[in-house]
């Protein structure tokens, strides 16, 4: 027999995609991808993050400018990561989440593991 996905897993996985969507209706799901690969490494260049996701620089750089406080032309950004100059190499951008971008990351950890579900861990391990 197959193994089956549980109700529960499934159910987290469209309460995280609820939570991108809240941001923005029509989020493309590479800028969701984007922003948990930034997350995972905080500090990733924009050229490991197109590494990462198999995407071209540009991809990437237009996900981080998507994801950072102005998008293009003026456009108001999600403000969830910032890019800066890497000191060392001035062509090289580096990418980290803002204040608002870790307090989505702790939106979304508590939807993938909610206090409820900690404290059951916990007594079931002790």
């Amino acid at each position: 027999m197959p193994n089956r996905v549980r109700h529960d897993e499934v159910a987290t996985v469209v309460q995280v995609l609820e939570a991108f969507r809240k941001l923005d209706p029509d989020l493309p799901i590479q800028y969701a991808l984007s922003f948990m690969t930034i997350a995972q490494s905080d500090g990733i260049s924009i050229g490991e993050l197109a590494e990462r996701l198999a995407i071209a620089q540009s991809s990437a750089s237009r996900n981080v400018a998507a994801l950072s406080r102005w998008h293009s032309f003026g456009k108001a950004g999600l403000d969830l990561v910032q890019a800066q100059e890497d000191p060392r190499e001035r062509r090289r951008k580096i990418v980290t989440l803002t204040d608002q971008g870790r307090a989505f990351l702790a939106e979304l950890r508590a939807i993938v593991n909610p206090p409820d579900n900690r404290r059951a861990v916990a007594v079931k391990s002790a």
